[in-house]
Order: C-alpha cells, then structure tokens, then sequence
C-alpha cells in the first residue's frame, strides 16, 4: 500500500500552496484532487487581494499575504501577476463609514499604515466612472490589488512537484479510515494511501470531506457571478478594484476590459453553477446605479463558481481534537484565494515548529463548539 506523511485532499490554490509549504520542509506530502489543479472555485474567483478586513486576525493574516504574493516569483520562479492598483471601499450608509472609522484606527495599529480615507470627489477621481452622488467616503489601501489565481496556484503546483511532491488530478478521495479516534488512511478512486494526516482543503466541498471521517465541518457553497466585458476603455488598467459596499457589487479593470461581480444575497446555498441570467440583469441595474458607464459594457463571457462561507465568514484553520491527524484549511468565506499563501506558511509553522508568524487561534475549529464566533464584516 501507498504510504504519505500527508495527503491534502484539494488541489486549489490552498491545497497547493499547503502541498509546497510542507515539502519544502521534508515532509512526504500526496495531494489528492478528482478534477484538474485549481479547476474549482480557485479558478472562477475574481483575483482579489485585500488587507482591508475587520477582524485583526484577518488583517495580520492578509500582511503576510501580500508580502508574499510581493515575493512569488522570487521564491517560485513562476509569475503570480500581482498588481497593486488598491482597493476602493465605496459608503453610501452612516453606520458602514462609523465601522470603518474603527477598522481604520485597527488598521494603522497593526501596520497597515497606508490605508487611508478618500472623499467623494477624490474617488471620483481615482474612478472616473463612479458615481459619487450618495457616496459618504470611501477607504483606499494602495497596496491592494488583483493577482491571477491561475498563475499563483500553477507555480504553487510545479515548485512542489520539483520538489517531490505527488500531485494527482482525476482522483476521487471515497472515504478516510479513522480508528481509536485516529487518522489511518485514505481510501480513493485509485487506491488506498496509508497515512496519520489529513488535510481538508477541499473548499465548497469540505464538508463531505469531514463527514468521511465522522465530523460535522459547517461549511455551506454559495453561488457566485462574475461577467468579464469587452474592451472598455473608460476603466483604465490603474483603476483600483472598486467595491460598492452596502450593494457588494464589485469591478476591477481585466485585460483591456473589466471584470464585474455582486452577490446575490437572497440564494440559498447550493452547489448549482449554472448562469442565472435573471440575476446577471439585477447585477447590471446596480452597476447603472454606482457605475452609469459600466451599463454599456457588453458581455463578453460569464461564469459562476462557489464560496467556501462559515457560519461568522472566517477560515478554519488547524486541527480538529475530535480525531487525531485531520487538518482543515478551508471555509474562507470568499477569501482563500487572497489567504491561500499566508494560511499555507503558517499552518506547516504550527504543524512542525507548535508555532506560528501569525496567531492563528481565532481560526481554529474549536471556536464553533465554544460558541466564541467573530463575525468577519467585511465580506462581498
């Protein structure tokens, strides 16, 4: 029987990412992923990669981010096209502009010293297309921006293979032995793997991954859209990754046109992803709202994928006391794409060293059972 220090079930951008911090330290690592590498919701998100959260643990855990998509190509040798054009922060309401005066102080305190407010007219500014009739401020970090998820997780992919590690595609995981409370193996579509570490990045899927090994993991699939447009010069290629708070319509400049999304916030959770035209029409009337010139961008193309959400929109990071050697790295709420380098770094620190750069003990599992949720506010 095939034997590994580790199989990480999941083969997005955090299954990789993990899969490549963990062989990079000697540790025999299997990744396991039943379609293709990063074929998921890795490769249906937008891109995004923002400090700007509520929570301080999000704020400490996406620093490190940055700094680490700032130093990808160095440490890879493969792109992760990072651009740093920022995040805009768009308020419309009095209550989300007194919550982010109060992000605002927390940001400064923790380093994040170079966001700062924007006022209507400077945003007009920055967003030529923005309509700033009812805007109240907006908060701005220069050091946001977008990064491609294709790239990022094919060079998490190839350094780690080059390393050793064994990276399968096609693989369906059937169930996870587990005996006197331990992890003893993986049972897949192509044999069985003997093993006393379980990794469940298996992101909208987690849940299913958990039950294989009798354990409740409160990760729900949502649905998301994203259409891409043709060539639109009104939005130039500096234009920040503009954010419509109270409405969570989002758009960003992609390739010579722009890339639009919002949730839609009255679906049930699910794992359809399918296009709901119906939809992409309410997403269109806001975008005529916030962004008047954004209405005559044709379509180009449109897809859907899926959020990993928790119940307070934070990550589960680390391991699971109920049985022995099941690790998660998943439920990130819209944010594993952005988390994935920094949340890989420091769950191989906790797992090999019993510490990490970053406290990562507000993401771990036992928050649910303690019933000591922070809720993450700051989600689009």
């Amino acid at each position: 029987m095939e034997s590994a220090d580790a199989v990480i079930v999941g083969g997005g951008v955090m299954g990789c990412a993990l899969a490549y911090q963990l062989v990079k330290r000697k540790v025999d690592v299997v990744l396991l992923e039943r379609e293709e590498l990063g074929s998921q919701s890795t490769g249906k998100c937008a891109g995004g990669v923002r400090q700007q959260f509520s929570m301080e643990a999000n704020v400490r855990l996406q620093r490190l981010s940055v700094s680490m998509f700032e130093d990808f190509e160095r440490e890879t040798g493969h792109p992760a096209d990072f651009r740093q054009i920022g995040y805009l922060f768009v308020l419309t309401r009095p209550q989300d502009v007194e919550d982010f005066r109060h992000n605002m102080e927390m940001w400064h305190r923790v380093g994040l010293t170079e966001a700062r407010w924007v006022d209507a007219e400077e945003a007009s500014r920055m967003v030529p297309v923005l309509n700033v009739d009812d805007v109240l401020g907006c908060t701005f970090c220069p050091t946001d921006g977008i990064a491609s998820p294709a790239d990022v997780t094919s060079g998490y992919a190839s350094v780690a293979r080059r390393l050793g590690a064994r990276l399968r595609e096609g693989v369906d995981v059937l169930g996870i032995d587990v005996a006197a409370g331990k992890v003893q193996g993986v049972r897949t579509s192509r044999g069985d793997i003997a093993t006393r570490l379980v990794f469940n990045c298996a992101g909208a899927w987690s849940s299913s991954i958990g039950r294989m090994a009798g354990l409740e993991i409160p990760v729900l699939p949502y649905r998301r859209h994203i259409v891409a447009t043709g060539t639109f010069a009104a939005v130039p290629r500096t234009n920040p990754m503009t954010v419509d708070f109270q409405s969570s319509l989002y758009f960003h400049p992609e390739g010579d046109g722009v890339l639009i999304g919002m949730s839609d916030r009255a679906e049930p959770p699910g794992y359809v992803t399918d296009v709901n035209w119906d939809f992409l029409e309410k997403m269109f009337e806001q975008a005529a709202v916030r962004a008047p010139a954004l209405a005559g961008a044709g379509v180009k193309t449109a897809w859907a994928g899926l959020y990993e959400t928790t119940p307070d929109h934070q990550a589960i990071l680390g391991p699971v006391p109920e049985v022995e050697g099941f690790w998660c790295a998943a439920g990130f709420s819209g944010h594993g794409f952005m988390q994935a380098p920094a949340a890989a770094l420091l769950l191989s620190q906790l797992l090999l060293d019993n510490r990490s750069d970053v406290d990562i003990s507000p993401f771990a599992f036992t928050r649910f059972a303690r019933g000591s949720l922070v809720r993450e506010r700051n989600v689009i």
